[in-house]
């Protein structure tokens, strides 16, 4: 999938506020938004309650469950306390025990709030000892028909680290632990089973169908919450059949209290227990965001797969284009390997690297530069301008070697991503109210195929390789500029030792005392040795051209420019498979999208 950025983790500070936020800048003001925007409060609420624990620095219990199934009278087991055992009251329709949040121990809760929480200060001497200082926290049952009564309870469930699941004999299959679970994931969990019946804590038949939805609870338990940290069950009998109820509180006790000192609820263990209390709380946030933009996933899933089908061979097609045409490659590589045949000759061979150097800076106008050796004006002028065409050319492929990648691929990724992102742009849009459906956001796209400074580099590389690799090897240069010079001097040592030997003698002729005269001395007229330099420039300069000809054939040129070819579809290959080379938006709707989408897809995987 194309990304404007690669995906980190998000800070579980910020991660309700990203979700807000992307809602918002894809659904606009919508209800859906409003929804969402309340999900994240809820969220950021359970952030706090996890990480703060409204200020109680105990160990805080937390006795939750279902309406009906005991929560109080399990609160009640853990109070020594008669007035505050009075005031835990159970039964359907005592109010106080069914609608608020009922705190007991030592530590009041910061920010009670009198309207939906009673707390009950008991001393420690008070409470049943379970070897370090702890508060209670009974809750409403979670399915409660008074709907404020049930939020209350879900909202607490994000407080203690420590919880007592509490499910009634006769409920352990009931449909309604499946919400609760999903609600306690990332805690550290004791199921505790009331009003068993003593024939099936006997070892009779019933215990078998006991143990078997024993293990219905434990598998249901650990495939809702995965990151719940699950004790043995905990059977206490149903007093109310035997009549014993001083007995189901102490098997109730010293059961919750063995599997607390099992548990060893130390620092770095709650501390742990936080960590998954967070991640739960992620998840569930995810869920319930999945649920609310379900109708509209499809859309959004089909407008950024359209996108990213189209952009999924975009880097092939814009790279086949880099190197630009046959053509114009091939005339690169043979004014290179020109050039080099040029500098590698060694600046003893005059005049033969002269005459190279005039004939490469004068390609295509050979015949002009024959015409202008031989006197004529205009060819001067045809020489002279083609030298000037040809610097030009040399100067453009070097800038296009050192830029022209880097250029050309921007260029075309605007020209044939823009129209795709546009289309995403007006998908989404219609995914908003009409009256915020606009198009001022179909310009914000920023994008570009990301390593392209690295295959510029290594494109620059490949290129001098080649030539490297393929240019005349360094004697047999200077083989043919000796050859070169031989043939030279063949032409113009004739008048050059003709007058050097008349000079000479009138020279001995002096030195010897022999009657001379001035006029002995040869004094050559400047058209006589301008002429013996033409004539002797011409064989050198066909010589050249044979050279060049010869040594830069169309068969080698073209063999060097496929090299170059095969090299870049290789290098570019490896630098896609290692995801240097990648197409990279810099779309805040793209992204917005596709968070959203991503919620789904990381939700669905836990």
């Amino acid at each position: 999938m194309a990304s404007a950025k690669p995906s980190r983790t998000i800070p579980p500070s910020v991660f309700s506020r990203r979700i807000a936020d992307a809602t918002s800048a894809v659904f606009g003001d919508a209800p859906l938004t409003h929804a969402v925007g309340e999900a994240c409060e809820r969220y950021a609420d359970e952030l706090r309650n996890i990480q703060a624990g409204r200020g109680i620095d105990a160990l805080l219990i937390a006795i939750v469950g279902a309406k009906g199934q005991g929560k109080t009278w399990a609160a009640r087991q853990f109070v020594r306390d008669a007035r505050i055992q009075s005031f835990l009251r159970s039964g359907d329709l005592i109010d106080d025990a069914t609608t608020r949040l009922v705190w007991i121990g030592p530590v009041a809760p910061e920010g009670l709030d009198p309207a939906t929480e009673i707390y009950h200060p008991c001393q420690v001497s008070q409470l049943a000892h379970i070897g370090q200082p702890y508060v209670i926290l009974d809750t409403p049952g979670m399915t409660d028909a008074n709907h404020h009564a049930a939020k209350i309870a879900e909202q607490a469930l994000s407080l203690a680290p420590l919880k007592l699941l509490i499910i009634a004999r006769d409920q352990i299959r009931a449909a309604a632990n499946l919400s609760l679970t999903r609600q306690i994931d990332g805690a550290v969990c004791i199921p505790v089973i009331t009003s068993v019946e003593p024939d099936e804590m006997s070892g009779s038949q019933s215990e078998d169908l006991l143990a078997e939805d024993l293990r219905a609870l434990r598998d249901q338990l650990s495939l809702m919450a995965p990151r719940t940290t699950l004790t043995s069950e905990l059977l206490v009998p149903d007093f109310e059949i035997t009549g014993d109820e001083a007995a189901a509180s102490q098997v109730f006790l010293g059961g919750v209290l063995d599997r607390i000192n099992d548990l060893g609820l130390t620092q770095t263990v709650l501390a742990s227990a936080r960590e998954q209390r967070v991640q739960a709380a992620g998840q569930r946030l995810k869920a319930d965001v999945s649920r609310l933009i379900g109708d509209e996933l499809p859309q959004l899933a089909s407008a950024v797969e359209q996108l990213n089908r189209e952009t999924e061979h975009l880097p092939e097609r814009v790279l086949a284009s880099l190197l630009g045409s046959e053509a114009v490659l091939e005339t690169g590589v043979r004014m290179r390997l020109r050039a080099r045949l040029v500098t590698d000759t060694s600046l003893v061979w005059f005049p033969y690297r002269t005459v190279m150097s005039t004939l490469n800076l004068t390609q295509g106008a050979w015949d002009r530069v024959m015409l202008a050796l031989a006197g004529s004006v205009p060819s001067l002028f045809g020489a002279l301008a083609s030298w000037a065409r040809n610097v030009r050319q040399n100067r453009e492929f070097a800038t296009e070697i050192q830029d022209g990648i880097r250029q050309r691929t921007q260029q075309q990724v605007e020209e044939r991503l823009r129209p795709l992102c546009d289309q995403f742009h007006r998908t989404v849009m219609k995914l908003r109210p009409r009256a915020e459906r606009s198009r001022d956001e179909l310009n914000s796209t920023g994008m570009r195929l990301s390593g392209i400074e690295e295959l510029q580099t290594r494109s620059q590389q490949i290129f001098d390789g080649a030539i490297d690799r393929n240019t005349t090897r360094n004697w047999i240069v200077q083989l043919y500029a000796l050859v070169g010079v031989v043939l030279f001097w063949m032409f113009m040592a004739g008048p050059i030792v003709l007058i050097y030997r008349e000079y000479f003698m009138a020279s001995m002729d002096v030195l010897t005392g022999r009657e001379s005269h001035l006029e002995s001395f040869p004094h050559p007229t400047p058209g006589l040795l301008f002429t013996s330099l033409i004539l002797s420039l011409l064989p050198l300069a066909i010589y050249c051209m044979v050279i060049l000809t010869w040594s830069l054939s169309r068969r080698k040129v073209g063999n060097v420019a496929k090299q170059i070819v095969d090299e870049h579809e290789q290098t570019i290959e490896q630098l896609k498979a290692s995801r240097v080379i990648r197409l990279e938006f810099e779309d805040e709707l793209l992204g917005q999208t596709e968070f959203l989408l991503n919620l789904r897809e990381s939700e669905d995987k836990a």
